[in-house]
């Protein structure tokens, strides 16, 4: 129904820039590469500007700032997966002397480099650290402080049941750790047994090279637990902060 869109009375731009801006927001403290580079902020396009200008500095002088223009569509009029857009991103920052000469952004004098055409080249396979693979499965499950259902199909056979409130089944994200460099440990407590559980995700894939699967883990995590196949991946280990722990590194 209408009331229940999250994208009701927004317009498709903005519906975009929100996603971006939670993506970005991690960098306003944190580097978005080593050493350098925060976010200073993010310029909705004007009638004017041809896409998003994300505004970088090093974190101390204010003149180091300048900003890139990023589209917040593809090539083909498909939205951008968000951690792609972080490591086309870096590569802009990594390779801005081929963006061309800078100009001046109207509202805030800031040097403004048109980065698009080169967004757009390397946006397909971007450059993702590690530390990247661990934060898409937190993005992906949800944030800490609020339950996340587990999907739609849930809810409508809750209410058809007759149970009328419609929670369904839910998860919450308490916490995650590194365990070393190919995976890591996602805790969750599953709201209808209150039992807390450990997802183990892959980080890397068998080359080694950086894997961005968990951003699919509300996906996987949710179908599984609900059809009642997770149990097939318990792993035989002991851990003191759950009752469980499901390999799921084959998944995400």
């Amino acid at each position: 129904m209408v009331e229940d869109d999250p994208t009701a009375g927004r317009t498709p731009r903005d519906v975009l820039l929100e996603g971006l801006l939670g993506r970005l927001r991690e960098f306003v403290a944190a580097p978005l590469t080593p050493g350098s580079h925060v976010v200073r902020g993010l310029l909705p396009p004007t009638e004017m500007d041809r896409g998003a200008r994300v505004v970088l500095w090093d974190g101390r002088d204010l003149g180091t700032s300048y900003a890139l223009e990023v589209p917040l569509l593809d090539g083909d009029g498909g939205e951008i997966p968000h951690d792609q857009v972080i490591g086309a991103l870096r590569v802009c920052i990594a390779q801005r002397q081929v963006l061309g000469p800078p100009f001046l952004d109207d509202g805030f004098a800031l040097p403004v480099f048109d980065a698009r055409c080169h967004f757009l080249r390397t946006v397909d396979a971007p450059p993702l650290t590690l530390a990247d693979a661990v934060y898409l499965p937190l993005l992906s499950l949800g944030p800490a402080s609020g339950a996340a259902p587990v999907s739609d199909d849930v809810e409508e056979d809750a209410e058809a049941d007759g149970d009328g409130d419609g929670d369904g089944a839910e998860w919450r994200l308490l916490g995650f750790m590194l365990v070393d460099e190919r995976y890591a440990r996602y805790y969750v407590r599953w709201t209808e047994t209150g039992e807390v559980w450990g997802l183990d995700f892959c980080m890397r894939d068998e080359a080694g090279k950086v894997d961005s699967r968990g951003g699919t883990a509300d996906m996987i995590f949710p179908a599984l637990a609900s059809s009642h196949d997770l149990g097939r991946f318990r792993r035989p280990v002991s851990d003191i902060r759950c009752q469980a722990v499901y390999d799921l590194t084959a998944w995400c």
